[in-house]
Parts: C-alpha cells; structure tokens; sequence
C-alpha cells in the first residue's frame, strides 16, 4: 500500500515539474516577446548645393549648402505602444565663407504620413538650420490594429517669396520645394490579440505559476 502511494505522488509530482517547465517556457516566450527590440530601417543620401531639381518653373531656389539627410523607422512596432521615427539633417560644409559671410538659413519641411497609424506631432513641421549646424527630429507613431502599413516621409526646402524677384510686391508666403520623398513601412504586430500590458502581466503570472508547482512537485517528491 506504501508503495503505490509512493509510485501515485512520484507521479505526481512528475506531472506537476512538467506543468512547471511548461509555464516557464510559456512565461519566458511572452516576455521575451514583449520586451525583444524591433530593428531598424534606414535610408541615408546627400543633397548637394545648388539649384534644386523640384523647384517651380522659372525660379532657381538652391540648396545653401550640402546636407546629409538620414531618416530611421521601426520595422515593426507593438500593437498600442510606441514606436520613434528619427530624421537627421547635417550640414557638411564646415569651411567659413570669405569675409566672414554667412550662408543663411535653410528652412525645411518635413512632414510624415502613415495612415492609420497615430503620428505626434501629427502634419508638417517647420525647422530652421544654420551654417554648420544638425537638425534632429523625433516622431511617435502607434498603432491600434495590426497589419502592414506603408507610408511616406516628404523632405522639403522651403523658400519665402521676398526671396525671388517678381514683378509685383514681394510675396511673403513660404514656397516648398520638395527635395526628397522616402517610402516607409512599418508592420503593427500583436499576441493573441492582447494589448501590451496584458501580454506582460500574463508572462509574470506564468513565472509566478512556474515557482509554485515546483515548489509543490519538491514537497510532494520528498514526503
């Protein structure tokens, strides 16, 4: 009778480090998942000095000086967190002008669009970059559904209408001359259709269920 009973709580407790193993790797598979860094897409090129190629028929509205220009995005994001597009503008001119001249200031444009996805700050944002100066900008992007969604990055240079002669009054409206477009494609992905904080809590909870059985299964192997 001794010995069944022993061979029924071996068997048990067999059962219950089975069960346990089994939460920890269910518990280490969803935090590893949750927690795993998605990785980068990057399109990096050069825009040179001079007359720009989109610019209005007519007018010559030039680059001020040669720029390098990086743009990086998440290839995936999690469903309901938050992702960061990076945009990077640098001024590759670093030898001063005769005479201490200045080349003035270049304003750029830029504006992303992802629909669906949430964009902060959402539509176009206006910056200023000086002579030898890096221009840095950050955008969220989140979504709340899952899918491929494909978007565009619009670079521009914009020009004040004083700038140019005309025949009539100086035109004080911001002309944009684009200078570069850049596809974009980030993937939203979810687990069993969970939002974020739930993935995570339900990966500490199996950890947690991990510790107990087997703590069971020792106190039951060792009566």
């Amino acid at each position: 009778m001794k010995h069944t009973i022993r061979r029924t709580s071996n068997r048990f407790s067999q059962f219950l480090y089975l069960l346990s193993l089994a939460c920890l790797i269910l518990g280490l598979f969803i935090l590893g998942w949750a927690v795993w860094p998605a990785p980068t897409d990057a399109v990096q090129f050069n825009i040179p000095a001079g007359p720009l190629p989109g610019a209005p028929e007519g007018f010559d509205f030039p680059s001020l000086s040669d720029y390098a220009l990086n743009i990086s995005w998440p290839r995936w994001i999690r469903r309901d967190e938050v992702g960061l597009i990076h945009l990077r503008l640098t001024d590759l001119v670093q030898e001063p002008l005769p005479g201490n001249a200045v080349r003035g200031t270049q304003i750029v444009l830029v504006e992303p669009a992802l629909y669906p996805l949430l964009i902060t700050p959402a539509g176009s944002v206006q910056a200023n970059l000086g002579d030898d100066q890096e221009l840095l900008l950050t955008w969220e992007v989140t979504g709340t559904s899952r899918g491929d969604f494909p978007g565009k990055m619009y670079v521009s240079f914009g020009f004040l209408g004083e700038a140019f002669p005309t025949d009539e009054e100086p035109q004080e409206e911001l002309v944009a001359v684009p200078v570069a477009v850049v596809d974009l494609h980030i993937r939203v992905i979810g687990l069993w259709g969970w939002d974020s904080g739930l993935v995570i809590w339900f990966g500490l909870l199996s950890l947690v269920f991990w510790g107990v059985l087997f703590i069971l299964g020792r106190v039951i192997a060792e009566r």
